[in-house]
């Protein structure tokens, strides 16, 4: 019986897909492309949709269409596989997911199921609260734009969410578990909502799924006791088995192709400032998840831009986090700008004054550099210690550049606006360079070693898998070689048929064919083999 896996592949065309993210040129039999996955500047990236997979010569990544979405997206294999399987409209049978024993996948796939009906119940409370729909109609946002994020509400009583769904067949382990609900200390075994009086947010995961909400608050429970404290203004769903912060950002799975189309990236800090930026036109903007920005957001986002945009608050809290996502975004390789809002302003306020004001801010965004070296000066009693200010906050930056050049320009900048000379930026910059953090890749991949092979034995090898142990050309390998060397050849490289595989197409372009690239890699052993017996006349 055919499995989801292979009814996916038989039915999806790799080079379509891999097409969406990088840009493919027709090399023959297969396509060939820059990595996406390292820098360089002449193609070694290689699919071949006969065989459904692809390879870079330069940096060894390669794998079929599934690795390639989970690489790109930063996402496990059962998501890559529901969005394949959506795009080639196969029915995927419940919970054939391969990686995960067979308890994970059930728990998670009815971890899903919990939070898709969380999402519809919350959506039919915010039908029925025309109050509610008011207020986000008075922050800016409009009613198409509240149906398109499946904006919700969370009543303001104590456990209607966790009544319903336990009368929908979940059990309130399920509803914990799917982050929905509190244990109670009081009473053993009863649980109640996290989320009470909220505008909720559902949170998706790249293929549209729901994994988490976050909610924003509205109004108290009725009755309840005033501690003198005020509510927090975001609650966020606790981590899960599907809901990660650290590698999680709002809006991604809508703002993908745009991102890549735009060849860049609008970063803003909450759900109010994500969906106004898409309603004014913006639709390349992401947001955190109730976390700061992470090594792991950062490597996500690189595969589909470089260029970030740092739209957080315009206030202290959000400056400071903006020096230190800057930093962050700086050292991973991005080329960081920062829009300048009015203080005190966040994305979304002024959204709803005006959209083509923030269109206009983020258009005409300055470096971070530039930046923060402005929006520091007020902060400073005096010019000692607004040198000092910038010292500490500002020279990091400029330390974090990979580029000798770019360097060399921002320590002039900062230069002349300290009235001090380069090279002293310069020297204080490199005692302040930051570290790369490295991110946790989505999945760790253990590389065998590869032998180290001579230039006869490439060819030889590239003839042999690429045409087949039966063919003429391999036949003649064991003429020019000897059987018992084309034998241990296939042995010792059979783990590494596919990527010889690859090797041989890459030669083959439309205007040759197979067997003229066989032919011309055969002449050239052969005339290795003829110098090689010359030599030994004279030994």
């Amino acid at each position: 019986m055919e499995s989801d896996v292979e009814k996916v592949k038989a039915r999806i065309n790799i080079a379509d897909v891999i097409g969406q993210y990088v840009t493919l040129k027709k090399s023959g039999r297969t396509y060939t492309a820059r990595c996406p996955f390292h820098k360089e500047r002449t193609p070694s990236f290689h699919v071949s949709p006969e065989r459904g997979t692809y390879k870079c010569f330069g940096c060894g990544e390669g794998g079929d269409v599934f690795s390639f979405v989970q690489k790109m997206d930063g996402i496990d294999f059962p998501t890559a596989l529901r969005q394949l399987a959506e795009k080639a409209g196969v029915t995927l049978e419940k919970g054939n997911f391969k990686g995960k024993s067979p308890e994970e996948k059930g728990k998670e796939e009815r971890l899903r199921e919990v939070c898709d009906a969380a999402i519809a119940y919350f959506e039919l409370e915010l039908r029925r609260r025309k109050d509610v729909r008011d207020y986000i109609a008075a922050r800016g946002v409009h009613e198409v734009t509240m149906t398109h994020w499946r904006l919700g509400y969370a009543p303001a009583t104590w456990d209607s969410l966790c009544r319903h769904l336990g009368q929908v067949g979940f059990s309130k382990d399920e509803i914990f578990d799917a982050g929905f609900a509190i244990k109670s200390d009081k009473r053993p075994g009863e649980i109640f909502d996290r989320f009470r009086g909220r505008i909720i947010f559902p949170i998706f995961d790249v293929a549209g799924a729901v994994i988490g909400v976050s909610g924003r608050f509205y109004e108290k429970v009725a009755g309840q006791k005033d501690d003198g404290q005020e509510p927090a203004k975001y609650v966020n769903s606790p981590e899960t088995p599907i809901f990660k912060k650290s590698r999680t950002l709002y809006g991604l799975n809508v703002a993908r192709a745009a991102i890549r189309k735009a060849d860049c990236i609008l970063l803003v800090e909450g759900q109010f400032d994500l969906i106004m930026a898409h309603q004014s036109g913006l639709p390349f903007a992401v947001a955190l998840s109730g976390t700061a920005l992470t090594p792991e957001h950062l490597t996500i986002l690189s595969r589909l831009s470089k260029r970030l945009v740092l739209a957080l608050d315009a206030d202290d809290a959000g400056i400071r986090a903006g020096l230190k996502s800057a930093l962050m975004a700086l050292v991973a390789g991005f080329d960081v700008k920062v829009p300048v809002l009015p203080h005190g302003k966040d994305p979304a306020d002024v959204a709803k004054e005006n959209a083509e004001l923030l269109k206009a801010a983020v258009r005409t965004s300055k470096t971070a550099v530039e930046f923060f070296l402005d929006v520091l000066r007020p902060q400073a009693r005096d010019e000692h210690a607004y040198k000092k200010l910038v010292e500490a906050q500002v020279v990091p930056l400029v330390g974090a550049f990979e580029s000798s050049i770019d360097r060399d320009h921002f320590a002039a900048v900062v230069a002349r606006k300290l009235g001090v000379s380069p090279e002293a930026v310069l020297t204080e910059a490199r005692k302040r360079a930051p570290k790369a953090e490295a991110a946790p890749s989505p999945e760790v991949h253990e590389k065998s070693g590869e032998l180290e092979l001579s230039a006869v034995d490439k060819k030889a090898a590239m003839v042999l898998f690429g045409l087949g142990a039966e063919s003429p050309e391999a036949q003649k390998l064991s003429e020019l070689l000897g059987r018992e060397h084309i034998q241990k050849l296939r042995a010792d490289l059979e783990p590494r048929a596919e990527d010889l595989r690859f090797m041989f197409d890459a030669q083959v372009h439309s205007e040759t064919t197979e067997a003229a690239v066989a032919a011309d890699m055969l002449g050239d052993i052969a005339r290795v083999v003829e110098r090689e017996r010359v030599k030994m006349k004279f030994v």
